[in-house]
């Protein structure tokens, strides 16, 4: 069941800091994970081959990306494709998680799952066109002494607000040492967005600011498109009306490069070694270059210039869909 606007009127539930991590289905997850590793330049984190599943972080938190085989127990579907897994956004505290999820719980919103990664407790819900998104805080000081290599164990039930005493400690990395992959294509800070094209915009716009806690940067509910950020970016969701030639669903993911060098060089390496672009584009508000992963997934690398919400309400709709 997915959150509908009827479920939000008493206000927002959660107040995100930022979107954490995308996590992706898709057809080979070591190939996946040797692919963001030797061309996005995310270094490896975990991998767990019991859930056929690899997460690559640069620092900045447990992951930035996971990749799920569509082989995965966790497939409800045999026909799964590869796509659009979830959403993680990152909650400042434990407490927080425990009080927005009593009150969407009273409010009579339905949660998909809840879980206990070891590093982060976490509620999963729908977002109105259907996307799972997950709500979470971080609950242990040093993720890589809890997850990294291979990691194979059970998750014990979870429940917020009843299997534990929820903790008020601030646990998401502050001042992140940014790892690098020599000899990548690329050398990313981190993930920063998502592209969203809506099914219906007013619900979704609705859905990401009154329940999740995002606000608008650009745009609004009455506009072609929208960019809602949390307290702590510039821009987490990209909201983008469903029309002809951009169906409903996720169009690509945002990853932060360290200069426009990156961009620079990328077209060349990326031909020596037959990896796709989808799209270049050299705006005054950002440069980007979108590539295709192996399995035509769109992530956007991309550095911002003037990056403020006057420049960004000119930007033409086709175009945003490229640029933002």
């Amino acid at each position: 069941m997915s959150v509908q606007s009827e479920n939000l009127a008493t206000g927002t539930y959660f107040r995100t800091r930022r979107l954490g991590h995308a996590n992706m289905w898709v057809s080979d997850y070591e190939a996946q994970y040797e692919f963001y590793y030797r061309v996005l330049g995310f270094n490896k984190s975990y991998i767990q081959p019991d859930n056929k599943g690899a997460f690559v972080s640069n620092g900045n938190s447990h992951h930035d990306f996971g990749m799920i085989d569509v082989k995965s127990h966790y497939a409800s579907r045999t026909d799964q494709q590869p796509g659009l897994n979830h959403l993680g956004f990152e909650l400042r505290n434990e407490v927080e998680l425990v009080e927005g999820y009593r009150r969407a719980i009273a409010a009579g919103i339905k949660f998909v799952d809840t879980a206990d990664h070891d590093v982060a407790h976490s509620a999963y819900v729908q977002d109105p066109d259907g996307n799972e998104i997950e709500l979470y805080a971080d609950v242990v000081p040093d993720w890589r002494a809890v997850r990294a290599g291979t990691v194979i164990k059970d998750k014990p039930k979870y429940v917020p607000g009843v299997s534990s005493q929820p903790l008020a400690e601030e646990f998401f990395v502050r001042n992140p040492a940014y790892l690098t992959v020599e000899g990548a294509v690329f050398h990313p800070l981190r993930t920063t967005h998502a592209a969203l094209i809506a099914r219906d915009f007013e619900a979704m716009y609705d859905f990401y600011t009154d329940f999740v806690g995002l606000k608008a940067f650009a745009g609004g509910r009455n506009t072609n498109f929208a960019i809602l950020a949390g307290s702590h970016s510039n821009g987490d969701v990209v909201l983008h009306r469903a029309r002809k030639g951009a169906s409903p669903g996720l169009h690509h993911v945002g990853v932060l490069v360290r200069d426009e060098s990156e961009l620079d060089q990328a077209p060349g390496a990326l031909a020596k070694i037959g990896v796709k672009i989808d799209s270049q584009v050299d705006h005054p508000a950002r440069r980007a270059v979108t590539i295709l992963d192996p399995d035509n997934l769109r992530v956007q690398m991309y550095v911002n210039r003037d990056w403020r919400p006057s420049t960004l309400a000119r930007v033409d709709p086709e175009l945003a869909l490229k640029l933002l």
